[in-house]
């Protein structure tokens, strides 16, 4: 648009365009933001992985425990072997025969298993062709971070979790 000036000139009038974008401080002011936001949730999320882990951990453990009933009265018997030291467990039959890959709770959940009661050597756990536990009275505690989590094994060898 031009604008007139004096007698018979006309100047080219110069108007600025506002441009989309951000600029560098607004950038920064919303990097900012986000990164505090970040690290004051960070913790909160990192308890929660936590505990998502040791109930995992947990059900594998019970449903190893569920295994072995089902093997023994399938076999006539069989062992759950639990190696508190190394985080695993496993299922045997009565004579000694691995019937099942060795779960390791340590490597696939980052958890520490603790047996009540028991020494860092391997605790067996017999079940009899009933499927039923012969003095198998255990409390297993599942442990990462802050969490935790626990499975209660009855005389019987029923598994009750909390």
């Amino acid at each position: 648009m031009a604008v007139p000036r004096g007698r018979g000139q006309r100047v080219a009038m110069i108007t600025r365009r506002a441009r989309p974008g951000l600029t560098l401080i607004e950038l920064l002011f919303v990097l900012t933001v986000v990164g505090v936001l970040t690290g004051l949730a960070a913790p909160s999320l990192r308890h929660g992985l936590d505990r998502l882990a040791v109930r995992s951990a947990r059900d594998a453990l019970a449903a190893g425990v569920a295994r072995t009933r089902a093997f023994a009265v399938a076999r006539g018997g069989a062992v759950l072997v639990v190696a508190p030291s190394q985080d695993a467990f496993w299922i045997e039959a009565t004579s000694g025969e691995p019937l099942t890959a060795r779960v390791d709770l340590g490597r696939q959940y980052g958890v520490r298993l603790v047996v009540d009661g028991s020494p860092a050597e391997p605790l067996r756990l017999h079940f009899d062709g009933r499927g039923i536990g012969r003095l198998v009275n255990r409390s297993f505690h599942l442990r990462r971070g802050r969490a935790e989590a626990g499975l209660v094994l009855s005389s019987q060898g029923r598994p009750r979790r909390w």
